[in-house]
């Protein structure tokens, strides 16, 4: 039986709020439609409803502000699921998710975040995997969304394939935790590290994950569409924190001394020019990139990683890192 047709088990979906309050509302608004959207449609195959829980920190979103979207935007979600609307203290993205997998009450929990939109077919295809006992984890497609000229040049340099790059994204042994699936048990015993870095815990974690030798599954049919970032302000803070978090991530990858950062940090700003700019040259109409714009989107992919490179220098020559700290088990619901 085809995973669009079996029978789903029950499932917790961990929701965090915290992207949601920069993004522009439409690509919010969109995002809990198409949940509601899909939880409606495999209503009958689940065999009770699914638990919905949006976590959120109470000193970053007004209380209120979560229940107003629901019912402004996806009413229904109150009939096809548990909602709970969970406000925390202080949490940020990845411990928003770890507090809410510690709370989940399901064999299975669904990481997917506020700005990203399942696609038809998403969660079946999502937890298919599963049916392998030995799988732990499981990791969809996650693709930019776009709708102008910058949104369109990220789309083709951020870290996220394109659309048409199925297959390329499935031999990547990466995660995007905006988008996946956990066994509830095994990762409360392998929750996300707190590290020196803004946007790395998910990469240190699935090496850890596979280096123990437990399964994880790429697949690029549960795909959800992540809002763009929301303009330059924000586009130029995401790459001064991306090139800290490149320093990081090269010095725990085997570039100890400060020399062996700076060659890292350069290499790594000529490998992702690189890319982003063979990918506006050849794939801009995967985005539909018109041709008399591709010089303007290589010149701000240029500056998008210039900015990674100086934040990557920075912190070269201004930081020190810790050891990896060892996994610490979540306490159970």
């Amino acid at each position: 039986m085809p995973p669009t047709a079996a029978k789903l088990p029950a499932v917790t979906f961990v929701i965090e709020w915290e992207n949601a309050i920069d993004v522009a509302d439409d690509w919010t608004d969109a995002a809990m439609a198409a949940l509601e959207r899909e939880l409606r449609s495999v209503a009958d195959r689940l065999p009770a409803k699914p638990r919905v829980m949006y976590l959120y920190d109470s000193s970053a979103v007004p209380a209120g502000t979560i229940d107003r979207v629901v019912d402004r935007v996806a009413p229904g979600l109150r009939e096809t699921a548990d909602l709970e609307v969970v406000p925390t203290e202080g949490l940020s993205y990845y411990k928003l998710k770890n507090f809410g997998i510690a709370r989940s009450n399901t064999d299975l929990t669904v990481m997917v975040d506020s700005d990203a939109a399942p696609q038809p077919g998403w969660l079946a295809h999502l937890l298919q995997p599963f049916a392998d006992p030995q799988v732990m984890v499981v990791g969809g497609f996650t693709v930019l969304g776009y709708k102008d000229l910058l949104s369109k040049t990220m789309a083709l340099s951020w870290v996220f394939n394109l659309k048409g790059e199925r297959a390329k994204t499935i031999k990547r042994t990466k995660i995007h935790v905006n988008n996946c699936a956990v066994r509830t048990d095994f990762f409360r015993a392998h929750p996300f590290p707190d590290l020196q870095a803004f946007k790395k815990q998910c990469v240190f974690w699935l090496q850890g994950v596979t280096a123990q030798g437990h399964k994880y599954v790429h697949t690029a049919d549960a795909m959800v569409i992540h809002a763009p970032h929301p303009g330059v302000k924000f586009l130029a803070w995401r790459a001064w924190t991306g090139g800290m978090d490149s320093d990081f991530q090269g010095f725990h990858g085997g570039a100890k001394t400060r020399p062996a950062r700076l060659a890292y940090a350069l290499r790594y700003f000529a490998r992702k020019l690189k890319r982003s700019w063979r990918n506006i040259l050849r794939k801009g109409d995967q985005v539909d990139l018109p041709r008399w714009q591709k010089p303007f989107a290589m010149a701000i992919s240029l500056s998008f990683y210039l900015v990674v490179l100086l934040g990557q220098l920075v912190s070269v020559a201004t930081r020190d890192f810790d050891p990896l700290p060892k996994t610490q088990p979540l306490p159970a619901a």
